[in-house]
């Protein structure tokens, strides 16, 4: 029996989540005696619906401890966007900058940010943003960017010390036609030899990794929940059918929560559903069996890390019923190792969509799925590929058919991030099983409140970007104003 099939599991397609109906109760046994949702794929959250008439009551007993959710939030600004105050000059340093393309002078978001001869990595941000803690003993070394379609950009890691304005610009990379043969057409024999080759591209042992960890709940343009957390990772091997395990290090909160809200958002499983995400070591989340459900076609190439990347669109065949997916496969032409892969779920325009996701409701409430977008992201090292980031988003649309006559809707975007920070083969254990995250852990409820300057220390995070500093600037305020 080949790779592919023979790793397929006895599990759903799509990791399992949660959503639930409640009134202003955190029960998850009241939850589930009442209306409900129960979701069968990966929406990475739970959804509560609040009346305004029940709610005001449980409103008022947890007062002191929605002043709580915002307290950490008056250090936030000092914590992700102070200068090095606390550098720990002995053992290591911080370096910032943001990455820019020279043809556009657009920011590049998720660009890859790794240092020579060192394991530490982090991502871009959505403003093309960095910072990135190392390690002394790389002063004399090169700090290396890389970017989908650019060339590769070395710096010495000295000139960036103490230099909190770095503006590095990427160069465009085109394929040059002598490299390689241009081809195009059907990419189905690439991507099923790609599958193949999963057990030599990817690290048959397993590794240890941090990792930095986000989350965030939108209602309209607005933040109304915020997860951080440096969590601890037992990244399994790509030849066996162990999952991966994930631990909670050190995380913070903040949540907008007020009397009028009549739907409250929450993830959970975030953190295992991110880990899930990674689909070398589980290819059946998109491809089923034998990916004989999907059209592949060779858009062409493009340079990643200075080396060249074959680009494999894909969609369903016409005429299935089945919600499916679409989206772009970038494979290493050499060894045809995933690199990169970014997809979106086929729910638009689709009424059905919702049942995907919910499985129970309030018969008077609408909800209709939007989007649901995932990337995925892989760094070689030495031959082999290592899982690296990976992000979601997923958007729906609310509305109560039984107020204004079902008129008025409210959008709600959840998204989640992970970049790994760092990565290393001694000490590889598996965590106890009461310190390990679980698929239906909601990850708001694991972590405490902090009012702390220096916040994550030495940790490396992934820059917070324009949208979610205002955020946080706008949860300052209202602590302020509540005092």
């Amino acid at each position: 029996m080949d790779y592919f099939r023979a790793n397929v599991r006895n599990y759903s397609r799509f990791p399992t989540g949660k959503l639930h109906f409640s009134c202003g109760t955190y029960s998850m046994i009241n939850i589930v005696k009442k209306q409900g949702f129960i979701c069968k794929y990966p929406v990475f959250a739970f959804l509560c619906i609040f009346k305004q008439r029940d709610c005001l009551t449980s409103f008022y007993q947890m007062k002191h401890l929605l002043i709580l959710f915002f307290i950490f939030t008056l250090s936030t600004l000092q914590s992700l966007h102070a200068t090095n105050t606390k550098q720990q000059a002995d053992s290591s340093f911080v370096l910032r900058g943001r990455v820019l393309g020279s043809d556009t002078r657009e920011p590049l978001p998720n660009a890859s940010i790794t240092v020579q001869k060192a394991n530490v990595s982090s991502v871009t941000n959505q403003d093309g943003y960095f910072s990135i803690r190392v390690p002394a003993s790389t002063r004399n070394m090169q700090l290396i960017i890389h970017y989908l379609g650019y060339e590769n950009k070395e710096i010495p890691v000295v000139t960036l010390i103490d230099n909190p304005n770095n503006h590095i610009m990427l160069s465009p990379s085109p394929i040059e036609l002598s490299e390689l043969l241009v081809v195009s057409g059907d990419g189905s024999n690439l991507v099923r030899e790609a599958l193949q080759r999963i057990p030599e591209n990817y690290p048959s042992d397993p590794n240890m990794m941090v990792a930095f960890y986000r989350e965030s709940v939108k209602k309209g343009s607005n933040y109304i929940s915020l997860v951080e957390a440096v969590l601890d990772v037992y990244k399994a091997s790509y030849h066996s059918y162990s999952n991966d395990q994930a631990r909670i290090y050190i995380g913070r909160k903040a949540t907008d929560i007020t009397p009028r809200d009549t739907v409250l958002l929450k993830f959970q499983g975030g953190i295992s559903d991110a880990l899930m995400l990674d689909i070398a070591k589980n290819p059946e989340i998109v491809f089923g069996t034998d990916a004989a459900e999907y059209n592949f076609h060779i858009d062409g190439l493009i340079n990643i890390n200075n080396k060249p990347h074959y680009i494999i669109s894909f969609l369903p065949h016409a005429g299935l019923e089945d919600i499916l997916f679409r989206g772009t496969i970038y494979l290493d032409a050499a060894s045809l190792a995933f690199a990169r892969m970014e997809f979106n779920m086929n729910v638009e325009d689709r009424k059905d969509a919702a049942s995907i996701f919910i499985r129970r409701k309030p018969s008077k409430m609408r909800v209709d799925v939007n989007n649901a977008r995932y990337v995925v992201n892989y760094m070689e090292n030495n031959g082999k590929w290592f899982f690296n980031y990976s992000a979601t988003e997923v958007s729906f649309r609310v509305r109560w058919t039984n107020r204004f006559f079902g008129l008025f809707a409210t959008n709600y975007v959840i998204g989640s991030e992970i970049a790994v920070t760092d990565r290393y083969n001694d000490n590889v254990i598996k965590f106890p099983r009461n310190e390990r995250i679980r698929s239906t852990d909601v990850i708001a409820e694991r972590v405490e409140y902090f009012l702390d300057a220096d916040f994550w220390g030495e940790y490396n995070v992934i820059e917070p970007d324009q949208q979610i500093n205002d955020a946080i600037k706008r949860l300052s305020d209202k602590l302020r104003r509540r005092k």
